[in-house]
């Protein structure tokens, strides 16, 4: 969980978060066809689910890295969309081992620190949520909040 310091000023309503990070997947034309499922959003974590189907393979039988990280960018995005919508600066994220097709991934996202519109959230991307033996990918994303969410919905 963000510590307390990292709180907004505001409370969110959690109906109201979740609402808006799935209208954030929807209006993003480029994960539609990754299936997204908001699991779990928060101030400042978040759990992202996604199901390795035929087009997200790669040559060698296993999910696509460009699948794994885009996953691990929209669960970024969705632990930080507390504030608003972020923009990814930074990303580093290390595949582990392969995802298998068929294999619902499970992306957690959660706030490690943050600094004015600057944060920073740790990435785990694995086969079975919570279960470090199934990790396939990990590593951290760094973002800047550019537009709260109102103004994002307003069309920012």
């Amino acid at each position: 969980m963000t510590p307390a310091s990292h709180a907004p000023a505001v409370a969110v309503d959690p109906a109201l978060l979740r609402r808006r990070i799935e209208a954030m997947f929807a209006r993003n034309p480029f994960v539609r066809p990754f299936d997204l499922v908001l699991v779990e959003a928060g101030i400042g974590h978040a759990v992202v689910a996604m199901t390795i189907a035929d087009a997200l393979m790669n040559a060698h039988g296993g999910a696509h890295g460009g699948a794994v990280w885009t996953l691990a960018d929209m669960v970024f995005g969705a632990a930080g969309f507390y504030e608003g919508p972020m923009l990814t600066v930074g990303s580093d994220l290390t595949f582990i081992r392969p995802a298998p097709h068929g294999a619902t991934l499970w992306a957690t996202g959660r706030e490690l620190t943050r600094k004015g519109r600057t944060g920073m959230f740790e990435i785990v991307v694995a086969t079975v949520r919570d279960d470090p033996r199934t990790v396939v990918a990990a590593g951290t994303f760094t973002g800047r909040w550019y537009a709260t969410a109102e103004q994002f919905e307003a069309g920012a």
